[in-house]
């Protein structure tokens, strides 16, 4: 490409050499979105897709250049990590695409949640862990066409009926993010958006109801395993812009370690013997019969052994996803992906 051609791209974004990658990603979204607010032609988006993609690229090929790439007349050169300078968004926290934050933010946060959770401040979150029980709940309800509604105070109210408005409002949401996805060309809220759907409709549809119950009771300790994982590794995929995430990312990722590791604690001892399993709830106490360890045990006939033995698997599976993911971004595997869906043209 040709320093005419350059020049053309940096003028239909409107802005100036030297931006970083993240930054004209945001440039090309804001315009992007004034073009389709003032009902822009869809040659007149697709000229300003083509430049965005082509500049990106060309920023790309400048940080990995083996030498400083030679600036045009009067502008500042360009500093890549082989010349000795740092790359764009080296240290920016905000960033997706820094490897010195994807490598070492994550073991960073979970350690400073786990050694909160240690400490006397521990105490401070355990309002988020009922309530990620919670969900675990509520998750499963909705999914399975249940009217829901999870409470901080140890109990989520679950209707035995399924209902249309729980299903056709859930389809919506994730149908947004789709589309969200599709126009920020972001491959991983289309995919999630895609599994989930595919999902629900199965657990709605197909699902029997007495599996349904069983699962519901089953989520809530299950999803301190689950939900938390995902709190976790949902830190490294970049979702739209809308929702905040490169800020909103490391509370999730905090609160999600400290559930994660006191749930995790806890079961391995109850699989050691040193602990039992909690039957009973939290608002009646041990004797509660309609507690989850309870309905498992009595009503759906799971063994003390079997109960045991599934919470332990899923927490050994959890933790090997977050390994695997971990390893993926810290190795900047997911580049892969990133090549993939924005080629060069």
């Amino acid at each position: 490409m040709n320093e005419s051609e350059l020049e053309q791209w940096y003028a239909a974004l409107g802005v100036e050499r030297g931006i970083t990658r993240e930054a004209l990603r945001k440039a090309y979204l804001r315009k992007s979105y004034a073009l389709i607010r003032h009902g822009a032609d869809a040659a007149e988006r697709e000229r300003l897709r083509v430049a965005h993609d082509q500049l990106a690229a060309h920023l790309e090929a400048e940080e990995e250049a083996p030498q400083t790439t030679a600036p045009a007349l009067g502008a500042p050169p360009v500093k890549t990590a082989a010349t000795g300078g740092p790359p764009p968004n080296l240290i920016d926290p905000l960033s997706f695409d820094s490897p010195l934050v994807n490598a070492l933010a994550p073991p960073l946060v979970a350690g400073l949640a786990i050694v909160v959770s240690l400490t006397p401040l521990g105490f401070l979150l355990q309002g988020f862990h009922v309530w990620i029980h919670e969900f675990g709940h509520a998750i499963i309800g909705w999914m399975t066409g249940h009217r829901a509604l999870p409470l901080p105070i140890g109990w989520t109210a679950i209707s035995p009926e399924k209902s249309n408005f729980v299903y056709l409002g859930l389809l919506f949401l994730l149908v947004l993010m789709l589309v969200a996805g599709v126009r920020e060309r972001k491959i991983w809220p289309m995919v999630l958006a895609i599994v989930l759907a595919m999902a629900q409709a199965y657990m709605t549809w197909r699902l029997p109801q007495t599996t349904a119950e069983m699962w519901i009771a089953f989520g809530g300790v299950g999803g301190e395993f689950y939900l938390s994982a995902g709190m976790m590794a949902l830190f490294y995929f970049e979702f739209p812009e809308k929702f905040k995430w490169g800020a909103c990312r490391y509370l999730f990722l905090f609160l999600g370690a400290a559930s994660f590791f006191g749930t995790y604690v806890f079961w391995k001892k109850v699989k050691r013997g040193e602990e039992g399993i909690p039957y009973g709830s939290m608002i009646n106490g041990e004797e509660d019969a309609g507690g989850d360890m309870n309905s498992l045990h009595d009503g759906f006939g799971w063994s003390q052994h079997d109960i045991i033995h599934a919470y332990n698997h899923l927490a050994d599976v959890c933790v090997v996803a977050l390994v695997i993911v971990y390893a993926i971004f810290a190795l900047r595997l997911n580049r892969l992906t990133a090549r993939w869906w924005h080629p060069a043209d």
